[in-house]
């Protein structure tokens, strides 16, 4: 299973993160797999757990997870096309069978768009459009 973060704002919009083992730790410590340099992430802020299926974990982060908008309390399944929050930053994820991703959002029954605007969309087929009007820069840095 192939499973990569799209990030959904900000000025490194667009650039994916490759997903790339089974247990992917977000937070500010040194041992994570993604360290964004934000106070508003935990050392250990959340991990993504990819098997069969991907599930989404709070590692007791101060701030917490959201999944769709939703803040979580317990592990969630994620589904491709999903939006993840972590503290201040969005991702999109992109989940395929394929291991070998070649980019974002794969599945023919979902769509990225950026509007003229800027307002960013996600549309997966048979649900609502997800939209994202552009944020603020100083809040979106990864490293």
């Amino acid at each position: 299973m192939g499973v990569q973060l799209i990030v959904a704002g900000g000025n490194r919009v667009g650039q994916v993160i490759p997903v790339a083992t089974e247990k992917f730790i977000i937070g500010r410590a040194v041992d994570c797999h993604l360290r964004p340099s934000s106070e508003l992430i935990s050392r250990y802020h959340c991990a993504l757990l990819v098997d069969t299926e991907v599930v989404v974990r709070d590692l007791g982060s101060r701030n917490g997870v959201r999944l769709n908008g939703e803040r979580i309390s317990a592990d969630q399944k994620v589904n491709n096309g999903d939006r993840l929050g972590i503290g201040p930053l969005e991702f999109f994820v992109s989940i395929s069978d394929d291991e070998t991703l070649t980019g974002p959002l794969q599945d023919p029954n979902v769509s990225w768009n950026q509007t003229h605007d800027g307002v960013e969309t996600l549309t997966r087929a048979n649900q609502q459009t997800i939209s994202m009007p552009p944020s603020d820069e100083s809040n979106q840095e990864t490293k």
